[in-house]
């Protein structure tokens, strides 16, 4: 054990070391970092590698290895025996077409995984903006809690004044003391949702749970008018990296049909043979081909012509899928916006002007306690349905550009 001295310092040391500094990031350094560190890209990238390696390995000129085959034994003759050798090298060609359907699968498949690999960028994107959004929004809801506890502090004060001077009851101090500790509940569970909104932010992140994070930024209403409905439609069908995905994994299919058809085929192999008998050497050009009687690639025929089959289909429901997708998200977001326009113009300033004067109203006797706590609450609850609004179209806003297909 180190001496007591020593240790006492090493306490104070730690005591005195300064916290770890909190991160300032923006909505758009989150998108960002996310894209960067999320491991739930991992897959997604090591799938586009791995496409992109079998590119090459289909691009070779020639698939398979030349075969090797070699033969000696003794010619055994009455007269004397002689060692006769055979040494044969053949390589096995494709000329129907095979390397080409190949490649072509190939380059469909790493065009379909850089794809996927995009549109998991893009729902990321979209959940690091609504998680953002919620940070942001448990923030200004702790600010509101905390006002609404000093709001509900000034009230109780308020109450014991009256009641010392003989203008009010027992009744409205005991009210004012049950507001108080409403209160304090309320600033609690805004305090645990602000919590639960970082942590839920940093493991999008990828970051630390112990790493402090500074939001930067506001929500706020959107003020732009939104696109046509029409345009954000062809824009996800024709460019939304699923259904792009999709249509690479038909044109994959399809190669893969003809590679399968074209592999029925015969498959000649040229070749060279070196032989010795005699005291003789031989040398001559061997040609051979595969006669498929019984084996003519059925399954893989079969196999490819029902993914083929299937991609068709998946690409036709996807595009329904993205128009309907792009529908909904665009109602929700007209639906996310005029509830955010409700609070705007005047209503909000009026609520924060009655706030400021209703406790002094109280302490002057000229409303009473009941129509302070419905003046307090009625303003409070804006404020936090302001919040909320602002949240949903922040949310809504999220899934809109999801469902068109953009990452910003």
């Amino acid at each position: 054990m180190f001496p007591r001295p020593l240790r006492l310092a090493a306490l104070l040391l730690v005591a005195s070391a300064p916290a770890l500094a909190a991160r300032p990031l923006t909505m758009e350094q989150s998108v960002a970092l996310a894209l960067e560190r999320s491991p739930r890209l991992i897959e997604e990238r090591a799938e586009a590698a791995s496409a992109q390696a079998l590119l090459e390995g289909a691009s070779r000129l020639v698939q398979d290895n030349p075969q090797l085959q070699a033969a000696v034994g003794p010619r055994i003759r009455d007269v004397g025996n002689t060692v006769e050798i055979n040494v044969g090298l053949s390589q096995p060609l494709e000329l129907f077409g095979q390397r080409g359907a190949r490649k072509e699968a190939a380059r469909a498949t790493v065009a379909a995984r850089q794809s996927r690999l995009e549109s998991s960028k893009v729902e990321l994107a979209a959940e690091v903006r609504q998680a953002f959004g919620a940070v942001l929004a448990s923030e200004q809801a702790l600010a509101l809690a905390q006002d609404a506890l000093s709001l509900a502090e000034e009230g109780r004060k308020a109450a014991e004044e009256r009641l010392k001077a003989g203008a009010a009851s027992h009744i409205e101090v005991n009210t004012a003391r049950v507001d108080l500790g409403r209160a304090q509940s309320e600033r609690v569970r805004a305090e645990r949702r602000r919590t639960r909104a970082h942590t839920e932010l940093k493991l999008l992140l990828g970051l630390d749970p112990s790493e402090p994070i500074t939001p930067d930024g506001e929500l706020r209403a959107d003020v732009e008018p939104a696109p046509s409905l029409a345009s954000l439609v062809e824009k996800a069908v024709s460019q939304r990296q699923d259904v792009e995905a999709a249509r690479f994994e038909h044109e994959a299919a399809q190669a893969e049909s003809r590679l399968a058809r074209r592999q029925a085929l015969p498959t000649p192999s040229l070749g060279v043979s070196y032989g010795r008998e005699e005291d003789s050497n031989i040398l001559q050009g061997t040609i051979g081909i595969d006669l498929p009687l019984f084996d003519r690639n059925q399954a893989a025929r079969g196999v490819s012509s029902a993914r083929e089959r299937q991609a068709r289909e998946n690409l036709a429901a996807l595009e329904r899928f993205a128009r309907t997708e792009v529908e909904l998200a665009f109602n929700r977001y007209l639906t996310a916006q005029a509830a955010a326009e409700v609070f705007g113009g005047d209503v909000l300033s009026a609520l924060q002007e009655n706030l400021s004067l209703v406790t002094e109203a109280y302490r002057a006797g000229k409303v009473d306690f009941l129509q302070l706590l419905i003046i307090r609450r009625d303003a409070l609850d804006a404020r936090r349905g302001y919040i909320e609004a602002l949240e949903e179209l922040n949310s809504a806003k999220a899934q809109l550009l999801k469902a068109v297909g953009n990452i910003q």
